[in-house]
């Protein structure tokens, strides 16, 4: 996996020019995004058997003999990775995987980078649904490390905001909203969190503040009725203090708070790169917008030189392979 840091352009069509498919497919096991071998459920050891049906892929198969009998056992070359259901090829989901970690080039610039030699190109529909597919992988990052930032020493302004999507409905213009709610660290901006919400009221934001920022940390906000009420939750139960301290910006006389310097323009400044996205993707159906969520969470977080290797390194995480267990270095004496 270490190969897939500071991966650039140049590597990437190096690895798909050079590389026969078999010699891309042994580079995938490598990284330990395919299978090196296969376990059966008898639990003998499943061999590599090319298919004589046409299909791109070989299987693996048991041939193990018990009474006389052939186990007969078979498993697709896919089945449980990150591939699994393509009709792709991998060299072209991987290209993909690029372009999506690099926010590289525009869908149509896509579709004609991944030209083939029959003239032929992926559909607008797949390579929409393998976009679906990594911003899953994003989410499934930070439902398994959910983000906390700030504590003692730290400044973490909270805010909330809404995307407003206009529809037209039987010759009547109907507005769909959808509010966020979101906190950033002061001086880290990629330390973020944002969650859709359907309310905005102290019993729906407090709990979310006490799962995304730590103790000791010093929250600021602006007015927002629902902030009255953190007040509750400086202190812990056993008396001691939970919070620094919660700072009010009232935005209807000051973005800065004369007295204490408060402002909340990290997190302003943070929400109009969200919508910027937002608006560049041209818009997210309401039931997606968790995973576009986790995705500007995902690029401030892991964006630069290595986010491909982050992408893969995940994928890695969630969809485990099989592998041939390393043989335990000897040293001898001279």
């Amino acid at each position: 996996m270490e190969s897939l840091k500071r991966f650039n352009e140049s590597d990437l069509y190096k690895k798909l020019l050079l590389l026969s498919e078999d010699e891309f497919n042994e580079w995938l096991k490598d990284l330990g995004l395919l299978h090196q071998k296969r376990t059966c459920e008898c639990g003998a050891p499943m061999r590599l058997k090319n298919r004589e049906d046409g299909r791109k892929f070989p299987s693996w198969h048991c041939r193990r003999k018990t009474s006389g009998k052939v186990c007969g056992k078979a498993r697709g070359y896919v089945v449980g990775t990150f591939f699994e259901g393509t009709h792709l090829s991998l060299k072209e989901i991987f290209q993909l995987s690029y372009y999506f970690a690099r926010q590289a080039h525009p869908q149509e610039e896509i579709q004609f980078n991944l030209r083939r030699e029959d003239g032929s190109t992926i559909s607008e529909e797949a390579i929409v649904d393998y976009k679906n597919f990594f911003r899953e992988v994003c989410q499934r990052y930070f439902e398994r490390h959910p983000v906390i930032i700030g504590g003692p020493g730290k400044v973490v302004e909270i805010d909330e905001t809404v995307i407003t999507k206009r529809k037209y409905h039987r010759g009547q213009l109907r507005a769909q909203e959808q509010w966020f709610f979101g906190g950033v660290e002061r001086g880290s901006s990629e330390n973020c969190f944002l969650v859709p919400v359907d309310k905005r009221d102290a019993d729906t934001l407090l709990p979310i503040i006490m799962k995304h920022i730590r103790k000791g940390s010093t929250i600021i906000s602006d007015g927002w009725a629902a902030y009255g009420r953190i007040k509750e939750i400086l202190m812990t139960d056993s008396g001691e203090r939970a919070y620094a301290g919660h700072f009010v910006v009232n935005h209807s006389e000051n973005f800065v708070d004369p007295e204490t310097g408060a402002h909340t323009q990290t997190i302003e400044g943070t929400w109009s790169h969200f919508k910027a996205r937002h608006k560049k993707e041209r818009g997210t159906s309401r039931g997606l917008f968790a995973s576009y969520l986790y995705q500007f969470m995902w690029r401030k977080k892991f964006s630069g030189d290595d986010a491909l290797y982050h992408l893969w390194q995940q994928i890695a995480e969630q969809y485990p392979c099989e592998m041939e267990e390393e043989e335990p270095t000897v040293v001898g004496e001279p």
